[in-house]
């Protein structure tokens, strides 16, 4: 009994050191209840407190979004990880106010990618203090705080990754079954259910060492049917992601997200800071340590030299000292809207070379080497993740004191507040919404091409004017706007529409109305009593393709249960 209690303590005591690590790091959050409202926040609280609402009503509306974003129909959560946004949704229903979301949020994310980059370390057979070391130095480098410093969405698909890399590991080890279908299915989905530019950074992963694996490969042909068998699965298991897209871009022109000068966001050096675009120069130091290191010995540690070949080179592709990335968007403007920041890369680039640093550390404590330097590594790879641990601390310590400008509610608002009075509008879950009006470009349906500022300023035009009529949100998920005229005037709705839109005028159903350039409907209204019905008409094959898409999860989560199960059993 007394070693069985031995055993469970060794297994548990990383992950327990995890976790205090993690509380430690958000214990000022924690302790003084403070919210941070960074760039993102908005557009993520407005997407769950949607779907929030749908499950309380029982109003649901898969593409249409009836009861945030200014409540104009506009298209949101259809195109941004669904599936996702409804576990969130559905968390709010027990986290009462925006900071216990947070909180609970920021506890999970950064649990679930330390373990998975601690469980890829250990894949490796990396020692567990060296394990440990790299998993707290994974959530507190590059995307993985960015969530706390600013819900940034590309942390979640960061969180996956370490899970997507031991698959990458079993390509690249597994002689007899490269290709695990289950797993690798899985970790793929999960992360193009959640955020879906993460998805194509795997594929900068993925092409490289799927094609090595199958150089190595002797039954080429198991191999081709494996993969085949996860393209099938992973299909299924996205359907929702690339069904809505299809249902949106087939027919509509949709406006990108805000052009950003990417010469700007570039990954380059901080003596401060560790996420996003800044690394501190010991990690760079660590980091290219690696890379000589693997190099040089890319012929007995080929696997080492794979993984840090491509995470560095991709470190460098998203820094400011080797492409110029100023020149590449004036050649190619239309990059800067959909990949927007360079710095991206770090979701890939930070675990590959981490995962490199694994497997050096674990072929030196294989071959049982003493030397000094390999002391020194140790000492050094704490000493930056101590670091690291310290910049994401003084994220969280300076959103609770509001000396963070970057992080604070004043960004967002472009007004100034005191903490009290932020507290107090957060304590709310739809106290934010009254504040303050989303006008992001993204996803807006357009009738002619523009900029995405002067998208903005039609977008606010409309919402100008949206107090004037009452909105009622319906049992079969459509919207209906009721107001009072004076006369009878020619009249621009707040709504949008998109090709699939139909819209109901004074209970006429209209085929052909007039739009402005974004889509938001033009009506001549009559004198007295007004009502206008919008709805989002779904094609049949969509509803057929998310009830297979569910069910397909349905079977997965199934899966893991038994296997859960009859491991327990033994």
């Amino acid at each position: 009994m007394k070693k069985l209690k031995e055993k469970y303590f060794r297994e548990l005591l990383p992950y327990s050191l995890i976790f205090l690590v993690i509380i430690a790091t958000l214990y000022v959050q924690i302790a003084v209840h403070s919210t941070n409202m960074g760039a993102d926040n908005y557009f993520h609280f407005a997407r769950f407190y949607d779907i929030k609402a749908q499950l309380m009503t029982g109003k649901f509306n898969w593409f249409q979004t009836n009861f945030t974003f200014e409540q104009t129909g506009r298209v949101i959560n259809a195109l941004y990880g669904p599936l996702f946004a409804y576990l969130n949704g559905m968390l709010l229903l027990v986290a009462k106010t925006w900071y216990q979301y947070e909180v609970i949020t920021n506890i999970l994310l950064n649990f679930i990618a330390a373990i998975g980059m601690y469980k890829l370390a250990q894949k490796v057979k990396a020692p567990k203090n060296v394990s440990v070391i790299l998993a707290l130095l994974y959530i507190n480098t590059g995307m993985i705080p960015s969530w706390i410093e600013g819900m940034n969405f590309s942390a979640w698909g960061g969180v996956f990754i370490p899970y997507l890399l031991i698959q990458v590991v079993n390509l690249l080890e597994d002689k007899e079954k490269p290709i695990h279908v289950v797993g690798l299915m899985t970790c793929i989905s999960l992360i193009a259910n959640t955020h879906l530019l993460s998805t194509l950074l795997i594929v900068l992963v993925l092409a490289p060492v799927v094609l090595i694996s199958f150089i190595k490969t002797q039954d080429k042909k198991s191999f081709i049917i494996d993969l085949l068998k996860v393209a099938v699965g992973t299909i299924i298991l996205t359907a929702s992601v690339w069904g809505g897209l299809l249902v949106i871009y087939s027919q509509n022109t949709i406006a990108t997200p805000y052009s950003v000068n990417m010469g700007m966001f570039t990954i380059h050096l901080s003596h401060f800071q560790a996420f996003r675009q800044f690394i501190f120069p010991s990690a760079l130091l660590l980091f290219t340590g690696q890379f000589i290191y693997a190099v040089l010995h890319c012929k007995k540690q080929f696997n080492n030299f794979v993984v840090t070949f491509i995470g560095y080179c991709l470190l460098l592709i998203g820094s400011k000292w080797f492409l110029d990335w100023n020149w590449i968007q004036m050649k190619l403007p239309i990059i800067s809207g959909i990949f927007q920041f360079p710095f991206r890369l770090t979701s890939v680039a930070y675990p590959l070379i981490l995962l490199g640093l694994a497997y050096t550390f674990a072929t030196n404590a294989k071959q049982k080497k003493s030397y000094k330097e390999w002391n020194y590594a140790v000492i050094f790879s704490i000493f930056v993740m101590v670091q690291a641990c310290f910049s994401t601390y003084k994220v969280v310590l300076d959103t609770a004191q509001g000396q963070n400008g970057e992080n604070s509610i004043s960004l967002v608002t472009q007004m100034r507040y005191s903490p009290d009075y932020v507290k107090k509008w957060t304590q709310s879950q739809t106290g934010i919404f009254d504040l303050y009006e989303n006008a992001q470009p993204d996803y807006l349906p357009l009738n002619k091409k523009m900029p995405s500022r002067v998208v903005v300023e039609k977008y606010r035009a409309i919402l100008a004017v949206r107090k004037k009529y009452q909105h009622i949100v319906n049992r079969d998920g459509s919207l209906t706007l009721r107001w009072r005229a004076k006369k009878q005037k020619k009249v621009t709705l707040p709504l949008v529409m998109y090709k699939q839109s139909r819209l109901i005028v004074n209970g006429k159903k209209k085929n052909k109305i007039n739009q402005n350039d974004i889509g938001a409907p033009i009506i001549v209204q009559k004198k007295g009593e007004n009502t206008v019905n919008l709805k989002f008409m779904v094609p049949l094959w969509f509803n057929i393709l998310l009830a297979i898409n569910i069910l397909g999860w349905i079977v997965l989560i199934g899966y893991y249960a038994r296997k859960k199960y009859l491991i327990a059993k033994k």
